[in-house]
């Protein structure tokens, strides 16, 4: 069906798709705002779905010995033996222009 498409109405198909990715980047990005301002608010995670998507190590080092009873040392030990290895992935609505990043910015 995409193939039989002419050349306007596919720019106009593949605009549509480039504005409907950038509006869930958006959606996305507004959610994890809400979910910080709410985690600031309670002072802490009320539960696992209120998490932010993401975090910092305090914030992770407290889950693991607080919430998840693991000793320092356990913690230690763990990230002590852990390995990093690089992945270059293609994600291309993760693509956003300067100007977008300002204007969600501000």
């Amino acid at each position: 069906m995409i193939t039989s498409l002419d050349a306007g109405d596919s720019i106009v198909l593949a605009k549509s798709f480039s504005n409907m990715l950038s509006l869930a980047n958006l959606a996305e990005e507004v959610q994890i705002a809400y979910r910080r301002r709410n985690k600031l608010k309670k002072g802490d995670f009320a539960d696992e779905n209120s998490a932010t998507t993401e975090s910092d190590i305090e914030e992770t080092l407290k889950k693991l010995v607080v919430d998840l009873n693991k000793s320092p040392e356990q913690v230690f030990d763990a990230i002590k033996n852990q390995t990093v290895d690089l992945v270059l992935t293609a994600h291309p609505t993760q693509s956003v222009r300067r100007s977008l990043l300002q204007k969600y910015g501000r």
